[in-house]
């Protein structure tokens, strides 16, 4: 900055030369104020908030309180052995005398190795001739993988280590090399898990058309990049279903492609105007996320002494929302609902007179009554935080590999990935699921 606060210096300047100076550093203030507000605002996520170390925050440092008092603890559950070993002996190892006599046993369950052995398979495929129209076809066998010549359970573990794990295809290739034993390259990594989507891709369609006829849906979307165009991932989210789909932009008709015309539930999301303009096309009912809100106004009023009341009236009105929500009957909620339509109307009211509120405001008015649908229809959240939850792994990866490459590698990403979320959402082993299909 040009401008300083020195007396003998500024004593020298002009009127003009003052202006000027003070124009560059109101100037350079705000250029650095919006470059900080890329790092903390309230959509930050904690993964990119940078902190200060304990010490400075005023936490305790040092080792961790070990375990709690009267608390028994917890040992894994035994498994069913497959092997029984006879542990005997004939002499005793430390005199080398024979002259020893067996006293009692004890058994001791030990889960010692498992086996990892590369297996080839050659298949004699024989032709045949139907006589009656003359076809010639091959016989087929379940283990003959239909492209290739790897079997289903490199199939299989290939795409667990990517999607499931994050590993990069360069890893994989190397995992299989030095493990199994089996040769692979990079690029064959990837074919491989571009062949399994291209094989599972009608479970893929199915998966939409059980999504359609949902009660509750929970919707995200986040950035992505191909290539260095930006792209966007959407997330859709039941409590047993996850989808994901690519879309070129972060509103448009997506809500349409994905749900259709005949969507009849309810979707829980943020405040972005694409759901809105949906669910008045279609009388979709929507539940604004209580989280997004409660971020946004302590962005705004947790450091500032007058306005710090607001953020804990916004506060106490989600959790009356909470208690609202497990309320028994219909009629009770419906009363309550119109108490808390009532409230936040009136928070609206008192903070609208407020340069810094008046943001929040306009966003708390555009929400209307979709902050409140949670408690007449108490089996949708609150919050969007399922939704959250779901795309954060797709966040994860697209930071371990950059970006995607290719139209064949983002629809394989949104298949496998809606596949393996599904299965954790319903308490399913993704390993076995995926090989089962294939």
């Amino acid at each position: 900055m040009k401008f300083h606060c020195d007396k003998q210096e500024l004593k020298k300047k002009s009127k003009d030369d003052l202006v000027d100076d003070l124009y560059d550093s109101l100037y350079e203030n705000y250029k650095l104020k919006r470059k900080l507000r890329k790092y903390e605002n309230p959509h930050t996520p904690s993964s990119k908030q940078g902190f200060d170390k304990p010490q400075a925050q005023g936490i305790c440092v040092g080792r961790k309180k070990g375990k709690k008092s009267k608390h028994g603890g917890r040992t894994r559950d035994l498994e069913e052995p497959t092997l029984t070993v006879e542990v005997t002996a004939d002499f005793n190892p430390r005199t080398g005398s024979y002259d020893i006599k067996e006293l009692d046993e004890f058994e001791e369950r030990v889960v010692v190795d498992f086996k990892i052995e590369k297996t080839v398979t050659l298949f004699r495929v024989h032709h045949y001739r139907d006589l009656g129209t003359g076809e010639v076809f091959s016989a087929t066998h379940q283990d003959l993988p239909d492209k290739g010549i790897f079997g289903k359970n490199v199939l299989a573990f290939a795409n667990i280590l990517h999607f499931e794990h994050r590993v990069p295809f360069a890893h994989i290739a190397n995992i299989f090399a030095q493990t199994f034993d089996i040769s692979m390259s990079t690029p064959t990594a990837l074919d491989i898990c571009n062949r399994v989507a291209d094989k599972v891709s009608p479970h893929y369609t199915k998966m939409n058309t059980e999504l359609v006829e949902s009660e509750v849906i929970n919707v995200d979307e986040t950035g992505s990049n191909q290539n260095g165009r930006s792209e966007w991932l959407w997330g859709f989210f039941t409590a047993t279903l996850a989808f994901f789909v690519f879309n070129k932009q972060r509103g448009g008709d997506i809500l349409e492609k994905v749900l259709g015309k005949n969507f009849k539930g309810k979707i829980g999301c943020d405040g972005w105007s694409t759901y809105k303009t949906y669910s008045e096309k279609y009388g979709i009912l929507l539940q604004r996320c209580w989280a997004h809100l409660i971020r946004e106004v302590k962005n705004v009023c947790k450091d500032d002494s007058e306005l710090n009341p607001a953020y804990i009236w916004i506060q106490d009105i989600f959790e009356k929302v909470k208690t609202a929500r497990a309320l028994k009957t219909v009629r009770l909620r419906k009363k309550r609902y119109n108490e808390l339509v009532t409230e936040l109307n009136q928070w609206t009211e008192v903070y609208s007179c407020h340069q810094k509120t008046r943001d929040l405001v306009t966003l708390i008015k555009n929400g209307k009554e979709s902050w409140f649908t949670c408690v007449l229809h108490p089996e949708i959240e609150p919050t969007n935080n399922r939704a959250e939850r779901g795309i954060r792994k797709f966040v994860i990866l697209e930071k371990i590999m950059g970006c995607l490459r290719s139209e064949q590698g983002k629809r394989t990403t949104q298949i496998m990935m809606s596949l393996f979320g599904t299965w954790r959402l319903q308490g399913l082993n993704p390993y076995k699921e995926l090989r089962a299909l294939l």
